[in-house]
């Protein structure tokens, strides 16, 4: 029998029939417009998974270029120092060699960073004054590099947060000049940790379309606020974003490090023998179209 066949319905039946008719309807489209909003939540990205696109975003196989500090002091002094850059991306491994330019009292001072896929990560430093290539200690990640206000590991995590030292939450997204942020933050996962990387959290401020930060607040060993990283201008190298200006306020301090990269070049055919710790003592490379 047909359910809505009007000659074998009473006026009675219709009428519970057409109600019931409006309430399945009325639930359909409360499901309709509820669906979406579940569904958005659902898909809401972790804030493990944000972290690990922050990681995990694309790289350059290998790029040069150089590098440009400019240093102020508590008192207004500053100081200006230029190195050349090489990054790579090799097998897996990442690593970031900076060898100074200038001023002469720095020239072929040499900084080497090696992250392992497997395996302990390694650094080195060359001192000219000294001729000797030092293995630097774990323990250093957290020191300051050359006298600037980036620490040894700011230069090897490349704005990037490792997986391994810090838990991770997602905070309130923001809006800058019509545009929305995601935020995330970062605790150190021990006393210990923090004490290496010389940091016990942060925010950061993420574009969504890069998955880069752009504006990066740590907090040192004590959970006081430390330093500010502002990105100021972001560009795409081939298929990697590289910050090509970014400053480092110490608020402890009143130091400030205005850092420029310039003519960064992708080399995908960089040689790997250039980022070694042996090639390290005789001074800056040279790197064809540099």
């Amino acid at each position: 029998m047909t359910l809505f066949n009007a000659t074998n319905l009473t006026s009675t039946s219709h009428k519970r029939a057409r109600t019931s008719l409006i309430q399945i309807s009325f639930w359909l489209f409360c499901g309709l417009l509820i669906q979406p909003v579940s569904a958005q939540e659902n898909n809401q990205m972790s804030a493990l998974e944000l972290a690990n696109k922050v990681l995990t975003r694309a790289a350059n196989d290998g790029r040069a270029g150089n590098m440009h500090f400019t240093l102020h002091n508590d008192s207004g002094g500053v100081r200006k120092r230029s190195a050349l850059f090489v990054h790579s991306v090799h097998q897996g491994d990442t690593k970031i060699g900076i060898y100074f330019t200038a001023p002469a009292a720095l020239q072929n001072t040499g900084f080497l960073s090696y992250d392992k896929v497997s395996g302990s990560d390694e650094n080195w430093l060359y001192l000219p004054a000294t001729d000797r290539v030092r293995k630097l200690p774990a323990s250093s990640k957290g020191d300051y590099f050359m006298g600037t206000d980036l620490t040894y590991g700011d230069i090897k995590d490349n704005f990037k947060f490792t997986l391994l030292d810090w838990d991770f939450a997602l905070g309130e997204e923001q809006i800058v000049e019509q545009k929305r942020y995601l935020v995330l933050k970062g605790i150190s996962k021990s006393s210990g940790k923090a004490s290496e990387l010389g940091y016990s959290s942060f925010v950061a401020r993420v574009d969504p379309d890069t998955y880069f930060p752009l504006e990066i607040n740590y907090t040192d060993v004590d959970g006081i606020p430390l330093k500010t990283i502002s990105v100021k201008r972001l560009e795409r190298i081939s298929d990697a974003w590289i910050a090509t200006h970014f400053i480092v306020t110490n608020t402890q301090l009143a130091h400030k490090t205005d850092v420029v990269l310039s003519d960064v070049k992708h080399i995908p055919d960089l040689p790997q023998s250039i980022l070694t710790a042996d090639e390290l003592s005789y001074g800056v490379p040279s790197i064809a179209g540099l």
